[in-house]
C-alpha cells in the first residue's frame, strides 16, 4: 500500500470517534460531544455545504453566517459577501476524537459476544444483543456494546429497540469516549434502572461490576478469590476475569469461555419472541429535521426513525455512514444537535457563500463538469451500474440503472467542481 495513503488511513482511524450513534439529552452523540463535532466537520470537509444546505432555508443560512461571524460592515450584496468571506481566516480544525478502533477493544468484544451467545443459546435465560441495538431509557437512546435481556424483559423488546432497561449492559472503554462510559452512562443506566452494568477497560483490563441497590444506586461488586464474577442480575452467569484477560481468541473446544459453564437442566425453552406491535422504526417518520439557529432537541421517535447503523467507512467522496442517504440523515441530526450557528463555523465562510451563490458559477461549473464527464466510465454489474472518472478516485457512483448512474455522476461532479472553486483561497 502506498505509504502516504496508509498514513492517511491511520490518521483517519486515530481521529475518528468510536462508531456509536446515541441519543443523549436530545442530542446525537457520536462517542462524545467532541466526536459529534468531529463527524460534522468530516462531512463538511468531504461533501462541502451541499450535504446540509437543503435542510434549512436560504434566509436561515445567511442569518447563521451573520450570527456566527459577525461581519462588519454587514455585506448587502452577493458580491460583498464573497469579498468578505475571502478575507476570513481558516477556522480551526476540531480536536481529534478517536481512536475509533483498537485491537484490544475488538478482542474483548469478540470474546464477550461469543461467550454471551453461547450462554444465551444453552441456558435459555434470555437473549443477548450486540452493538447498534438501542435501549430506550426515558427519551434517551443508548447502544451499549453488549446487552443481555432476561426472560421477564422480553415483553419489552421491539424490533428496533428495547423499551426499558436490559438485565445487563456492558461497555468496553475506547479512547476519548471512555469517560462517557465511566461517568455519563453510569449515571443514566443507574437512573434508568439497569440492574447490572459492567465497564471493561480495554487498556488495563480492569473490570468494574456495578449492581443496582435497593435504593436505586449503583454499588461496586467484586469477583471471588479465583477471579470469577457471579452476576446477580442473570442466574448462573459467571465471568472469569483471568480468562478474559489472557484469551487471545475464541476457544472453540470450550465455546462458553470466558464465561463458565453451569448446570442448565432447570431451564425452560424461551418463548417465541413477539416484537412490540408499534410501527416505530427505521424511516417510520419522514426525514424532516427541525433545524434552527440554536440547538433543537431530537425526539426519541425521530432518532429511532432516522439513525442508521453506526457503520463508518471512508471511500469515494469521503465518509459514509451506511449509505449517502443515511449519512445525510446523520448530518441533519447533527444540525439539530449544534444549531446552524455552530455548524457554519465548521467550514470556511467562502464555502457557504459560494454554494449559496451557486447560480453565479453555473457557466464555469457546467464547462468544467462537461469536460470531466467526457472521461467518465460506466460498468454494468449484476444488479447495478457503477461510474468513475480515471485519475479521480474520490468520484465513484453506483445506481440501479445507467440513466440514474449518469445523473448521479453529473450531480456529483458538479458539486466537486463548485467545492474546488470555493476552496481556491
Amino acid at each position: 500500500m502506498d505509504q502516504k495513503k496508509n498514513n492517511s488511513i491511520d490518521t483517519w482511524l486515530d481521529n475518528t470517534p468510536e462508531n456509536k450513534l446515541e441519543l443523549i439529552d436530545g442530542q446525537l452523540i457520536v462517542g462524545t460531544s467532541e466526536g459529534s463535532r468531529r463527524i460534522a466537520w468530516y462531512l463538511l470537509q468531504d461533501y462541502g455545504p451541499d450535504i446540509a444546505l437543503s435542510m434549512a432555508s436560504e434566509d436561515l443560512w445567511w442569518e447563521a453566517l451573520i450570527q456566527a461571524f459577525n461581519p462588519r460592515p454587514l455585506p448587502r450584496t452577493r458580491s460583498e459577501w464573497t469579498e468578505w468571506a475571502a478575507d476570513v481566516p481558516v477556522p480551526p480544525e476540531p480536536a481529534p476524537a478517536g481512536p475509533c478502533v483498537s485491537s484490544e477493544h475488538r478482542r474483548i468484544y469478540s470474546l464477550l459476544q461469543h461467550g454471551l451467545y453461547h450462554f444465551a443459546g444453552v441456558s435459555s435465560r434470555g437473549c443477548f444483543l450486540g452493538k447498534d441495538f438501542v435501549i430506550r431509557l426515558g427519551e434517551n437512546g443508548f447502544t451499549p456494546d453488549l446487552i443481555f435481556i432476561d426472560r421477564d424483559r422480553l415483553k419489552n423488546l421491539h424490533y428496533y429497540y428495547l423499551d426499558g432497561p436490559p438485565a445487563l449492559a456492558v461497555e468496553i472503554t475506547l479512547g476519548s469516549s471512555a469517560d462517557v462510559d465511566r461517568k455519563i452512562k453510569r449515571s443514566y443506566y443507574e437512573q434508568g434502572g439497569v440492574p447490572e452494568y459492567w465497564i471493561i477497560e480495554s487498556d488495563s483490563f480492569e473490570c468494574v461490576f456495578l449492581r443496582l441497590g435497593s435504593d436505586g444506586r449503583y454499588y461496586e461488586a467484586y469477583p471471588d478469590s479465583h477471579g470469577i464474577y457471579h452476576s446477580s442480575a442473570v442466574k448462573d452467569m459467571a465471568l472469569s476475569v483471568p480468562h478474559l484477560q489472557k484469551m487471545r481468541d475464541t476457544n472453540w473446544k470450550e465455546p462458553h469461555l470466558p464465561f463458565l459453564p453451569c448446570d442448565y437442566r432447570d431451564s425452560e425453552p424461551l418463548p417465541k419472541l413477539e416484537y412490540g406491535s408499534d410501527a416505530l422504526g427505521w424511516n417510520s417518520i419522514p426525514f424532516t429535521p427541525r433545524t434552527a439557529l440554536e440547538p433543537v432537541r431530537i425526539r426519541f421517535e425521530e432518532f429511532i426513525s432516522w439513525c442508521p447503523e453506526a457503520k463508518f467507512e471512508s471511500y469515494g467522496l469521503g465518509m459514509v455512514i451506511c449509505s449517502y442517504e443515511a449519512t445525510q440523515q446523520v448530518m441533519g441530526m447533527l444540525m439539530m444537535t449544534f444549531g446552524l450557528k455552530e455548524i457554519v463555523r465548521l467550514a470556511h465562510p467562502r464555502e457557504w457563500v459560494t454554494f449559496l451563490n451557486k447560480e453565479n458559477y453555473q457557466a464555469v461549473v457546467r464547462k468544467q463538469t462537461d469536460e470531466l464527464l467526457r472521461h467518465a466510465q460506466y460498468e454494468e454489474w449484476e444488479d447495478f451500474f457503477s461510474g468513475k472518472i480515471p485519475g479521480m478516485p474520490e468520484i465513484s457512483v453506483c445506481r440501479r440503472t445507467l440513466e440514474e448512474c449518469r445523473q448521479e455522476m453529473t450531480e456529483t461532479v458538479s458539486t466537486r467542481v463548485l467545492l474546488k472553486i470555493a476552496r481556491e483561497y
